[in-house]
């Protein structure tokens, strides 16, 4: 049987110009009762991480080079810069794609860098915005690692209420209109938070070719039927995956987010990859997955859903590679078993830090302060002064002097690079 295409990325174009003529497109084909991702002409399934990277352009190839190894095969960002071209050079280098995102500006201070913009009064600022995204296409469009275009991440979540809601929806009909007037050859997405965005998206932005989803935990079983409940008719990529988030975690006594185990991390992304999504990859629904982050910062963040912490590996990585190419680590990651504070004293708190592991570790301890004022501040990590204990397991770790509860993390590093990760709270010594 005959297949229609989704999105026309350049089909009417192929068949006009000598095939010496035609570039490299994206398409998404309509197929039987679901779509296929093709490039060049070749069914493709991304198999993703979002890409933050190591350092910058100095170590995209190595960046490249290493996901490559681990069964990537698409990177995601979630807008462009003054580094996109050199990203876009070291994954044409190593065979990979990039959904390349399309900043657009969130609604309401407090999640991205507590920046916002109003939708529903700004016509001079939706004007810029736009002129800013086709420009940037125009840019890069041409770059045969383009896989996609992503637009705009969580605006809708991060809208202040429904008219900015729809005021922004209406908006990104016009920036997508004029993307795909800007470029014909790859197929464009929008993304936001689990299905919010799908009646919205149905309703005002009839021109997008598919979904973008972040999704966080085992939740992503139920993906499918929420996406048919929210009135959803076009395919989708999950564009952020990972262990269940601290937005969405039950809180500790002391107020502090649970955050899951550094195993129910690792098994999450296997899982969600073989067994939620793999059923929907194969009926046509999903077309890719992405996981967060690949990135080196030790940070909050970075240190909950992130596959580096600094130069050492998390769990996550680990996952990824399995979940990708079915290879697990050798040896065994490092356990941690518990991470308890015992007492306090003077501004010192002994620590028991117990971790099952085939090799020797360095252990230290950090902590984070949620209560900060600062989206900075609440994300920092900062290494804590520690000693061993009098017993075995224990440790004597100084506090910092503040005020609320803080989050304590006990680390250990193995000798082959890797980094495992046993969280809980405490009540820090109060300012004086």
């Amino acid at each position: 049987m005959a297949t229609a295409r989704l999105v026309v990325a350049g089909v009417l174009m192929a068949l006009l110009l000598p095939a010496s003529d035609v570039e490299a497109r994206t398409a998404i084909v309509k197929a039987g009762a679901g779509w296929k991702l093709e490039v060049d002409g070749q069914p493709y399934v991304a198999r993703g991480v979002t890409f933050s990277g190591t350092g910058g352009p100095a170590n995209f190839d190595r960046d490249c080079e290493q996901l490559k190894a681990l069964g990537v095969n698409t990177l995601r960002t979630w807008g462009t810069g003054d580094e996109t071209a050199a990203l876009l050079d070291a994954a044409q280098k190593h065979g990979l794609r990039v959904l390349v995102g399309l900043w657009l500006r969130p609604g309401r201070p407090g999640m991205e860098n507590d920046d916002a913009f109003d939708y529903v009064r700004d016509a001079r600022g939706r004007e810029a915005q736009l002129q800013a995204t086709v420009a940037q296409v125009r840019r890069f469009k041409d770059h045969p690692a383009v896989l996609a275009w992503g637009v705009g991440n969580e605006v809708i979540l991060n809208s202040p209420d429904e008219p900015s809601k729809v005021a922004y929806a209406r908006f990104l009909e016009k920036v997508v209109r004029a993307v795909k007037k800007a470029d014909t050859g790859h197929p464009v997405l929008s993304v936001d938070a689990w299905t919010l965005g799908i009646p919205l998206w149905e309703k005002y932005v009839p021109s997008l070719d598919a979904y973008g989803l972040n999704v966080y935990g085992r939740g992503i079983h139920a993906l499918a039927d929420a996406v048919k409940q929210a009135g959803g008719r076009k395919p989708w990529f999950i564009t952020e995956f990972g262990a269940q988030g601290e937005w969405e975690v039950p809180k500790d006594a002391r107020g502090v987010p649970l955050e899951p185990g550094d195993g129910e991390k690792y098994d999450v992304i296997v899982d969600g990859w073989r067994n939620a999504l793999a059923p929907h990859v194969q009926a046509g629904r999903c077309l890719g997955l992405f996981v967060f982050n690949y990135s080196a910062t030790l940070d909050h963040g970075g240190l909950w859903l992130g596959m580096l912490s600094g130069t050492s590996r998390r769990p996550a990585w680990h996952a990824v590679r399995e979940a990708y190419t079915g290879v697990k680590p050798a040896p065994a990651l490092p356990v941690p078993v518990r991470l308890e504070v015992l007492g306090l004293e003077q501004g010192w708190a002994t620590v028991a830090f117990d971790v099952t592991s085939s090799t020797p570790l360095e252990v230290s301890f950090a902590y984070n302060f949620r209560g900060a004022p600062t989206r900075a501040e609440r994300d920092r990590v900062t290494v804590l002064e520690s000693r061993k204990g009098s017993t075995p397991g224990t440790w004597r770790v100084r506090l910092p002097v503040m005020t609320g509860a803080i989050k304590l993390y006990g680390l250990a590093r193995d000798g082959t690079g890797n980094l495992v990760a046993a969280t809980t709270s405490v009540a820090a010594p109060a300012i004086p």
